[in-house]
């Protein structure tokens, strides 16, 4: 919900400006300060669609960084806490058949055992290796995501409310965004080809 509601205010902007600007059309005010001011929600129109795309893409990283890169690193971490169960279980079991009597009935499932505790402890091990990876790119990731995003929210949002169309056109393009043009569906798979 919070992420939606900038987004949805953002998407307002050029709705109700270029509404005012077709208002103005039909209306038949052509005198120069309607003109001017045609222009101008003209300009608002245009820069809030671009501050929209920022915006969008601001959420959707985001979304990403939440919804899929925590998402797995947390999963991964859950299959690291069944490893950790599962191998403290089969060395109990080993650790027990040692305390016992060794004799021709003990000896198979020693050994029986000896072999599923050492497939546990690497598949323990394994998992192990995999979190602490997975935990150190996931602070590097969280960090430069967030920092990146919250360059671009920045910059996109100071040019926005600064005027500056230039301004807010280079933050996009330094954030390799792409706005769709309206109304310009984009082709299909097929089309490409």
């Amino acid at each position: 919900m919070a992420q939606e509601s900038p987004k949805n205010s953002a998407a307002e902007i050029p709705v109700t400006s270029n509404g005012e600007v077709d208002d103005s059309r039909e209306h038949g005010f052509n005198r120069e300060e309607f003109g001017y001011n045609a222009d101008t929600q003209k300009l608002l129109a245009k820069n809030g669609e671009t501050l929209l795309g920022a915006i969008n893409f601001f959420i959707a990283s985001v979304n990403t960084l939440v919804n899929k890169t925590i998402e797995d690193t947390l999963m991964t971490v859950k299959q690291y806490e069944s490893a950790r169960i599962e191998y403290d279980a089969y060395r109990t079991d080993l650790e027990e058949l040692n305390l016992g009597p060794r004799d021709a009935n003990t000896l198979p499932k020693i050994e029986q055992s000896q072999h599923l505790f050492q497939a546990h402890k690497e598949k323990y091990d394994k998992m192990r290796n995999d979190v602490s990876i997975k935990l150190k790119f996931l602070e590097e990731n969280k960090v430069k995501v967030l920092h990146n995003q919250l360059v671009l929210f920045h910059n996109a949002i100071a040019a926005y409310f600064a005027g500056n169309q230039k301004q807010l056109e280079q933050t996009l393009k330094q954030f390799h965004i792409k706005l769709k043009t309206p109304g310009v569906d984009a082709p299909s798979w097929l089309e490409e080809q």
